[in-house]
């Protein structure tokens, strides 16, 4: 057993105020791990009437105010075999040059693109896949199910918080999600507190402007917010690589005390 994983396992139930037990292997036919927390925090303003009357998951509005209203559509988009290829996803997690049993938070992760990818590159490792939109969620754990891959956590976020493991990841993936996350500084100055010492902060993201591809440009930010936002936010770009035509794949890291 990774005695590493295990002694993340711990720290996870004990946060959770769970009495730890010894893990053993996923059953048969299931996608593996259950969330490691359930969403917390504000709500978007179409959660408002779930108390009074839950509406069926095919449709529930989705919780993403910037996707598709339709969430089973906008899972499919989003895995769509020709936005995949745009992504460059294998090369992505190639250029990121993870150790095996490197510690990984996608957040936003959707149907699980890149969850599933990073999973295979952290075959030691675990991913934390996290994301606003149960339904995305769902259509991870089937992608989970079909691939027989069993080292994803699904993590339901809140919109404040990825909900990661503190103080453990080996780096934090987050793809075609900056511009949706809301109160941008303070979430990243808040992420800074899940990384291990070394660990690193992947950016892959639509270059600002109209473009053919992506979302429209009133979606997105103005150049140069995003890069203001993360040094405000406390950390310093590391690498920019010249990859994707219509994306900006960037790697950051926390500014040291000694560098402020």
């Amino acid at each position: 057993m990774n005695t590493r994983l295990f002694a993340l396992g711990l720290a996870l139930l004990a946060a959770c105020g769970s009495t730890p037990t010894a893990p053993g292997p996923a059953p048969s036919g299931t996608a593996g791990p259950e969330p490691v927390a359930a969403q917390a925090g504000a709500q978007h303003a179409h959660d408002a009437g779930d108390h009074a009357a839950t509406p069926s998951p095919a449709h529930r509005p989705n919780r993403d105010p910037h996707g598709d209203p339709d969430v089973a559509r906008y899972a499919a988009r989003l895995a769509d075999p020709a936005r995949i290829a745009e992504l460059r996803v294998d090369e992505v997690v190639t250029r990121l040059s993870l150790a095996e049993d490197a510690l990984v938070g996608d957040l936003g992760c959707g149907p699980g693109v890149f969850a599933l990818p990073l999973a295979r590159a952290v075959r030691d490792g675990l991913v934390f896949a996290s994301d606003v939109e149960p339904g995305q969620l769902d259509a991870l754990r089937s992608a989970l199910r079909e691939a027989d891959v069993r080292n994803v956590v699904p993590v339901l976020s809140s919109f404040e918080d990825p909900h990661f493991p503190p103080g453990r990841l080996d780096l934090v993936f987050v793809g075609d999600t900056y511009h949706h996350l809301r109160d941008r500084v303070a979430y990243f100055r808040r992420l800074r507190s899940v990384l291990a010492p070394g660990g690193r902060l992947a950016i892959l993201e639509y270059k600002p402007g109209k473009l053919p591809v992506g979302p429209p440009e009133d979606h997105k930010l103005a150049a140069g917010v995003r890069e203001a936002e993360l040094m405000e936010a406390g950390w310093v770009l590391v690498e920019r690589f010249a990859t994707h035509t219509w994306h900006d794949f960037e790697v950051w890291r926390v500014v040291q005390p000694w560098e402020k």
